[in-house]
């Protein structure tokens, strides 16, 4: 299953395919924003992805206003 993640940050617009498969636990995978993670469920996956992708978009140099991420 891919997931398609449209983020709005307010200071660029820009999208990323979160690569999200279900192995035992569920794994999120982007590429473009080194981001590796897992979780039990589905739902916590996903709480997890939002928890970590507006760090990531800053240290990546994306960025600088991950406050303003809205989910598409």
């Amino acid at each position: 299953m891919n997931t398609v993640y449209k983020a709005h940050f307010g200071d660029r617009q820009t999208s990323f395919v979160v690569k999200v498969t279900h192995d035992d636990v569920w794994i999120a995978e982007c590429d473009e924003l080194g981001l590796v993670t897992e979780a039990k469920t589905y739902d916590e996956l996903t709480a997890r992805v939002w928890e970590i992708v507006p760090e990531l978009y800053e240290m990546n140099g994306l960025g600088n206003n991950p406050d303003a991420m809205k989910i598409m």
